[in-house]
């Protein structure tokens, strides 16, 4: 009976990893990204040395390009579940200091997360969500330089939630349609605060046919 059950069980693993496997995919994509980064004008941070504390704005939008890759490894009924590591690179010359182009804002990402895609009636549109988390490296447009000039970039804990949807071109490449995020930036250390982002990106995706 135990040996018929360790069999069974044993089968079982084999025709998952099996199945698993056949659904596996591989894929690489880049897109253009914008961000609005809010929620600066209450941050605890001090303000930059040429500035009062009133002439903080509440909004910056730092835009630039996002690159990934992810490998969609099982399937479970109409969606398949994968993982997804990304990076992006997003500046803006107008800072939440002031209102014109100055020192900027920058926001740098380096996130991984789960994904799942989802079948639907034509096999061209394929509709995804995915949340990821990582480290986020962001001066929250405040410009604080140091004694040297450079600017001081701080370490923040950064989550998004993002759902998109992509159209089939050809075998081996999808147009990223639309991807549409929302999530934050919490500062490791002293000045605890969120900082909300909403995201928009657009891009091509590549992947194995």
């Amino acid at each position: 009976m135990i040996l018929r059950k360790a069999v069974f069980f044993v089968a079982a693993i084999a025709v998952a990893t099996t199945a698993s496997s056949a659904y596996a995919q591989f894929g690489a994509y880049g897109m253009f990204t914008v961000d609005r980064l809010s929620n600066i004008a209450s941050s605890p941070l001090p303000a930059p040395p040429t500035t009062g504390p009133n002439a903080r704005l509440n909004t910056a939008d730092p835009l630039g390009g996002t690159g990934g890759i992810y490998y969609d490894f099982m399937k479970l009924g109409p969606v398949r579940l994968g993982a997804d590591v990304r990076g992006s690179i997003l500046t803006t010359k107008r800072g939440a200091n002031v209102s014109f182009n100055g020192n900027g804002t920058r926001i740098y990402s380096a996130l991984g997360g789960i994904r799942a895609v989802f079948h639907t009636p034509k096999p061209v549109l394929k509709p995804y969500i995915q949340v990821s988390v990582g480290l986020g490296r962001s001066d929250y447009g405040l410009s604080n330089s140091t004694s040297t000039g450079q600017d001081i970039i701080y370490n923040n804990f950064q989550y998004e939630g993002l759902a998109g949807l992509d159209i089939k071109l050809l075998p081996i490449m999808d147009w990223r349609v639309a991807e549409f995020g929302y999530g934050g930036l919490n500062p490791f250390g002293t000045y605890s605060h969120n900082y909300p982002i909403k995201q928009v990106s657009m891009g091509f995706v590549f992947h194995l046919p």
